[in-house]
C-alpha cells in the first residue's frame, strides 16, 4: 500500500472515529431526555427543543456510517469501505433533494406545515379527539411556545391546558392544573410559519455544504476500496 493509500485510509479512520463519538454523544443527549434526567434537561432545554427521539435516530445513523468508515478503514475491508461509500452517496443525494426542495419548494412546504398544524387543533376542538392528537398538540405548545392554533383565545370553549405556560416554574401561575398568567400570547401556525422562514435557507445552505464535505468522503473511500482490490488481486498471484 503506497503513501498516499495510507494517508487516505487513516483520515478516513481518524475522521469517522470522530463522526461515531459525536454520534454517541448525540444518543446520549437523547437518551438524557427520554429518561427524564433533570439535571440535563435543566441545562439543555432551552437550546435544544428538538424532540430527544430526532437525537437518538441521528445519533444511530451517525454512528452506524461512521462505524463501517472507521472499521472498513483501519481493516483493509473492500466490503465494509464500499458499503460505507454507498451509505454516504446516499446521504448525499437525500440532502441535495431536501436543500432543492426547501429552495424551490418553500412558501409550499410552508403553507403545508400551516395546514396540517392547523387541521391538528381542528381535531381537538372536537368530542372525539383521542389522547394521542392531544400529546402531539400539548408538545408542540411546549417546544414552540405557542398556545392554540391562532393564539390562547382559541381556547374559549375549554379550559387552556398546562402546556400554554412559558414558565418553567408553575407556582402561582397554574390554579387547577390550569394556566393563570405566563401564557403563550402567539398561535402554533404562526410561530412554526416563522421558524421555517428563519431557518429553511439556512438549513438548505448547510445541507449543500456538508454534501460537498460528503462527497470528498465518499471519493476518498470509493479510492481506498479500489487501492484494498487492487491489493487483493495481486495477492493471489
Amino acid at each position: 500500500m503506497g503513501c498516499g493509500t495510507s494517508f487516505v485510509k487513516y483520515v478516513l479512520f481518524f475522521f469517522n472515529l470522530v463522526v461515531a463519538l459525536l454520534g454517541l454523544a448525540v444518543i446520549g443527549i437523547g437518551v438524557a431526555f427520554q429518561l427524564n434526567w433533570t439535571v440535563v434537561k435543566d441545562e439543555l432545554k432551552t437550546h435544544l427543543t428538538v424532540a430527544p427521539w430526532v437525537f437518538i435516530i441521528i445519533g444511530a445513523i451517525m454512528f452506524v456510517i461512521a462505524f463501517f468508515g472507521c472499521c472498513g478503514a483501519i481493516r483493509e475491508s473492500h466490503c465494509m469501505v464500499v458499503t460505507y461509500a454507498i451509505f454516504l452517496l446516499v446521504i448525499i443525494i437525500v440532502q441535495v433533494v431536501i436543500a432543492v426542495l426547501l429552495f424551490a419548494y418553500g412558501d409550499t412546504i410552508r403553507d403545508g406545515l400551516v395546514r396540517s398544524v392547523n387541521s391538528l387543533f381542528d381535531k381537538r376542538s372536537s368530542a372525539d379527539v383521542d389522547k394521542a392528537t392531544d400529546a402531539v398538540i400539548n408538545n408542540l405548545q411546549q417546544q414552540f411556545a405557542c398556545c392554540g392554533k391562532n393564539g390562547p383565545q382559541d381556547y374559549t370553549a375549554i379550559a387552556l391546558p398546562d402546556s400554554c405556560c412559558t414558565t418553567t416554574s408553575t407556582f402561582g401561575n397554574v390554579i387547577g392544573g390550569r394556566c393563570t398568567i405566563d401564557v403563550a400570547n402567539k398561535g402554533c401556525s404562526s410561530a412554526i410559519a416563522e421558524l421555517y422562514e428563519k431557518w429553511n435557507k439556512p438549513i438548505a445552505g448547510v445541507a449543500i455544504g456538508i454534501a460537498c464535505i460528503e462527497v470528498v468522503g465518499a471519493l476518498f473511500a470509493l479510492c481506498l476500496a479500489n487501492s484494498i482490490r487492487n491489493m487483493d488481486r495481486r495477492s493471489r498471484y
